[in-house]
């Protein structure tokens, strides 16, 4: 089953409607690019949240000399 289109207005020849189809091929890379940094951002975020370092230990009271 087609849906029906509308006729384009004149000098356009196609339009594509996936996301970034109607931009030039460069700008479609720098796109994947940021989604992927923001993917990795995400992930890089994630692994450091889950294995976060357990919390230091009180440090221990310093000893006078004559003590013993």
């Amino acid at each position: 089953m087609t849906t029906p289109r509308a006729p384009l207005p004149d000098g356009v020849l196609a339009v594509r409607p996936l996301p970034g189809a109607n931009c030039s091929s460069v700008g479609s890379v720098v796109d994947m690019l940021f989604v992927a940094g923001v993917v990795a951002s995400s992930v890089a975020v994630a692994v450091a949240a889950l294995s976060a370092p357990e919390p230091a230990p009180a440090p221990e009271e310093p000893r006078d000399a004559g003590e013993g």
